[in-house]
């Protein structure tokens, strides 16, 4: 994908840092389980270039089915439709 070099990093680990590319206000001690991904500066212009993103970081095409505002409201459910979208389910 565009000479970008995909990851073959565990989802979970690789996820948080493709986030912090592109959340206003990720502190360093966030705890991914108690934040909305808005709460961190997520919006919808955001949201296009975070998709972009993972589909170059991951190698896979995002489910269009999936670019609802439920996926991006939380880390796990973000990160379960990447892991979805990596292992081709």
């Amino acid at each position: 994908m565009d000479g970008v070099e995909v990851t073959r990093r565990p989802v979970s680990d690789t996820l948080p840092e493709v986030l912090a590319r592109h959340l206003r206000r990720v502190p360093t001690d966030v705890d991914w389980t108690t934040v909305t991904l808005a709460d961190l500066g997520l919006d919808s212009m955001v949201a296009i270039e975070l998709v972009l993103d993972l589909e170059d970081t991951f190698g896979a095409q995002f489910p269009e089915d999936a670019l609802v505002r439920e996926t991006f409201e939380t880390f796990r459910s973000l990160e379960a439709v990447v892991k979805s979208m990596v292992d081709g389910s």
